[in-house]
């Protein structure tokens, strides 16, 4: 139970950004520009997550940390 809240926690820092979150950063780049004053504003990290993309992560070697669900059978489908 520990753990689940760990991680639940962690998983909170990285939900992907609302559409009103979106849309001030892009405000804000886009002001940016047109003030002369090239400002990049780095795309926020996000969870990525479905079988198929998480299983395509790991094959490129670009995922960091992968969580796997105790109810996952067979285990090879992911690894």
């Amino acid at each position: 139970k520990n753990q689940a809240a760990t991680l639940l926690r962690l998983l909170k820092k990285y939900t992907p950004e609302t559409n009103e979150a979106k849309k001030a950063r892009l405000m804000a780049t886009a002001e940016a520009k047109k003030a002369g004053t090239e400002e990049k504003s780095k795309k926020p990290q996000v969870i990525k997550y479905g079988l198929n993309h998480v299983t395509t992560l790991i094959e490129q070697k670009t995922a960091k940390l992968v969580v796997i669900a105790h109810d996952v059978e067979p285990i090879e489908t992911v690894c």
